[in-house]
């Protein structure tokens, strides 16, 4: 079980649909709906994640030098 999927379902039906639904056929119907947004997501992801690492592999050193910067930067910011 992935405890992002578990955080997402709670949050949405405790604060989008149980407080202004409450019939069997309309929460079911909400349960259908952020299953397939919740599994489309996931999906994207693994998706956009097969193409990236082809990316990444190839230009390894130079994203890294971007991270680091990104992170630098970050962090420098925060301080402020």
């Amino acid at each position: 079980m992935n405890v992002k999927v578990i955080l997402y379902g709670i949050t949405t039906f405790s604060t989008l649909v149980l407080p202004y639904f409450s019939g069997v056929w309309q929460v079911s119907l909400f349960i259908l709906i952020l299953t397939i947004v919740g599994f489309s997501g996931t999906c994207c992801w693994a998706m956009f994640g097969s193409i990236f690492s082809k990316v990444f592999a190839e230009h390894k050193k130079g994203l890294n030098m971007v991270m680091a910067l990104l992170l630098a930067y970050c962090a420098f910011s925060i301080l402020l």
